[in-house]
């Protein structure tokens, strides 16, 4: 999952602009509060939307995460109702011919389909669903913001269109006219925009819906395994309220395995105390995967990376010697996330890597201690990402296990399909007789909707389960954190997918009983 939080080019520029029509919005609302003979109404308008705005922003932002959202669930309401009242004011200045017709008309139809969106947003994250056309203009929002702004803007809620306010006094021939006309062609450009990707989003909507139908197959033995990956990824020990919610919801789901990530820093012998303790309570009960994930750390220059990959091989070696869990997985997305973070690496510098973490981890495996498998892990579907699956699934790699991530995108579903196409393909490719994980799952409730997210992992259930050299699926991820894909939202209440996981967990285990 590391690599959908990758940063595109365009960011930067998208931020700029934002940050540009905020700075619009502020002016405009100070300058409201100045002029005199200003109608009441339009002064309270734009006053009023300029104070809530820059707040309202805020708690957009803060309340993606399970550990800031449940605090401000009562006040969810404060950005639909700022984008609505910004609406109001563009709409009042127009009708009083403060903004000329072409900028009015402009900035109207701009915020009004913000507020649409806003509204279906707050919708969604109170659990009401949105429906149909409302769900096919987040799509369509999201899809844009991937267009305009960040390829991976399903999961990132942090960027997004800001509402602009209209004129409140009349043009006159000078720099404010340019300002105004440039607000003018960004809210028709990013309309526009938005308005272009309705008929695709309302394809990926629709997508899902043939997942429905797909029915499960049990294994000859009985020994696939449906897990969630707990906690936010580690740098301290986790949070009581993370604990709670987690491990709660992971028993409630029947879930069979339990995976963790770890940064370097997370990988220190006080959070592995910390984990551990957490562990003696599931071990023996649950499958325990422990992972590193290299995405937040800072480029490595080519002369120091041989150092710093053995300092990585050490944090495996002291992950598997404190936690001794099932697995663990040296490196998240070796040639994603991991490489975008420190710098693009050879596929044969990570085997090598792999090699040697593989050695340490075999070698803390005891007689009286749980047995350290190595599982590698592919991220994403490139040329370099074949070769390390070909390499970790023949019988020459020392790993014990090869993983995927499997997610929709834009597209919905079809891209789904045709990850597990290309997985299928790998698989015959290799002939191999190590088993398969699928390490990441899951969906995007942000985009596409919840049902959607139920949908596809339940599609992606289908398929595994009628692959026996797959063994486990672990859902991505148990809560939000830093993005908005867990089984339990932000605000603390559970999204469909947590009923889907647990009736595949009790479907799979009746079958082997």
């Amino acid at each position: 999952m590391s690599r959908l939080t990758a940063w595109h080019h365009l960011a930067t520029a998208h931020l700029v602009l934002c940050a540009l029509v905020l700075i619009w919005n502020l002016w405009v609302a100070g300058r409201a509060a100045r002029v005199q003979g200003l109608p009441q109404a339009l002064a309270f308008l734009s006053a009023l939307g300029g104070l809530l705005l820059l707040p309202a922003l805020v708690v957009l932002l803060v309340s993606t995460s399970l550990l800031t959202g449940a605090a401000l669930f009562s006040v969810a309401w404060i950005w639909p109702a700022t984008v609505a009242l910004v609406t109001a004011q563009a709409a009042y200045s127009l009708g009083r011919r403060r903004a000329s017709v072409p900028v009015g008309v402009a900035i109207v139809s701009y915020d009004f389909l913000l507020t649409l969106i806003a509204f279906a947003h707050w919708l969604d994250f109170v659990g009401a669903a949105p429906g149909t056309p409302l769900l096919t203009l987040l799509a369509a929002d999201r899809s844009a913001i991937a267009i305009s702004a960040q390829s991976m803007a399903l999961v990132m809620p942090w960027f997004l269109y800001l509402p602009i306010f209209a004129p409140v006094t009349p043009g006159r021939p000078n720099g404010r006219m340019l300002v105004r006309g440039t607000m003018a062609l960004l809210a028709a450009a990013w309309t526009v925009l938005i308005v272009l990707q309705v008929p695709s989003a309302a394809r990926a909507v629709h997508s899902y819906d043939r997942y429905a139908r797909e029915r499960l197959q049990e294994h000859p033995d009985s020994d696939f395994v449906v897990g969630v990956k707990v906690f936010p990824t580690l740098s301290d020990p986790p949070t009581p309220v993370s604990l709670t919610s987690d491990l709660g919801l992971a028993d409630s789901i029947g879930a069979g395995a339990l995976t963790m990530y770890f940064t370097p820093k997370g990988a220190s012998a006080a959070t592995l105390d910390s984990v551990e303790h957490v562990m003696d309570d599931v071990r023996g009960t649950r499958r325990v995967i422990a992972a590193l994930d290299l995405s937040d750390e800072r480029p490595v220059p080519v002369a120091e990376r041989e150092s710093y990959l053995r300092a990585r091989v050490a944090d495996v070696e002291r992950i598997a010697r404190r936690l001794h869990p099932d697995f663990v997985v040296p490196v998240i997305d070796p040639n994603g996330a991991a490489a975008r973070a420190i710098g693009a690496i050879p596929v044969t510098t990570w085997e090598a890597y792999l090699r040697a973490a593989s050695a340490v981890a075999h070698g803390d495996s005891t007689a009286d201690s749980t047995e350290v498998r190595v599982l590698a892990h592919v991220g994403g579907f490139g040329a370099a990402d074949s070769a390390l699956y070909a390499w970790s699934a023949s019988s020459a790699s020392p790993v014990d296990a090869v993983s995927v991530s499997l997610y929709p995108w834009l597209s919905g579903a079809v891209t789904l399909d045709a990850r597990m196409r290309t997985v299928d393909e790998w698989a015959r490719a290799a002939r191999s007789s190590k088993p398969v994980w699928v390490l990441e799952a899951g969906g995007f409730p942000l985009a596409h909707g919840e049902d959607s997210q139920a949908r596809a992992f339940w599609g992606v259930l289908a398929w595994a389960t009628s692959r026996t050299a797959i063994k486990g699926l672990i859902a991505y991820q148990a809560s939000d954190y830093r993005v908005p894909m867990g089984l339990r939202t932000s605000a603390g209440r559970l999204r469909p997918a947590a009923a889907v996981l647990r009736r595949a967990a009790s479907e799979l285990q009746r079958g082997g009983s």
